[in-house]
């Protein structure tokens, strides 16, 4: 299961995903690229990608600002759950980087499991050229590459 943005939010209340989204610290819409970092490839939504590999991605959101008390930060770090973290274009973290506010600069999270992910930014918005970018594809790669390794 797959949330972005809005459908992030859904899997946080329902959850189906540790933390909450709050309004951006600077209580401003942003709708801007950004640059995230695959924090874990280990998932069906990164494994096309690399450890380290920082990606051009738009965020478009309002409330996108990820928190999680220490206690579950600490756990998520311990099983891989921190997928996603927003970057400079040289995937140095930084608070100049964070859009949003984000605890950590966190930018996407899975369940303990892997199988379901949320993230703010939108890789579908950056998945040609002609938007700006293709680096969103490696979300949907993924999918795919994981599927076929399941079902042959």
């Amino acid at each position: 299961m797959l949330g972005i943005c809005n459908g992030f939010q859904v899997l946080t209340e329902a959850g189906l995903l540790p933390g909450a989204l709050y309004r951006n610290l600077h209580l401003q819409f942003r709708c801007v690229f950004t640059h995230v970092r695959i924090e874990n490839r280990n998932t069906p939504y990164t494994c096309a990608g690399k450890k380290g590999d920082t990606l051009k991605i738009p965020v478009a959101n309002g409330d996108g600002n990820y928190y999680a008390d220490k206690h579950t930060l600490q756990e998520m770090e311990e099983q891989g759950q921190v997928v996603f973290r927003y970057t400079d274009q040289h995937g140095r973290i930084n608070p100049e980087a964070n859009p949003t506010g984000s605890t950590d600069n966190i930018a996407g999270v899975c369940s303990r499991e892997g199988n379901i992910l949320g993230m703010m930014p939108h890789p579908e918005r950056a998945s040609e050229r002609l938007l700006g970018s293709e680096d969103g594809l490696v979300v949907f790669r993924s999918v795919l590459e994981y599927w076929k390794s399941k079902r042959g």
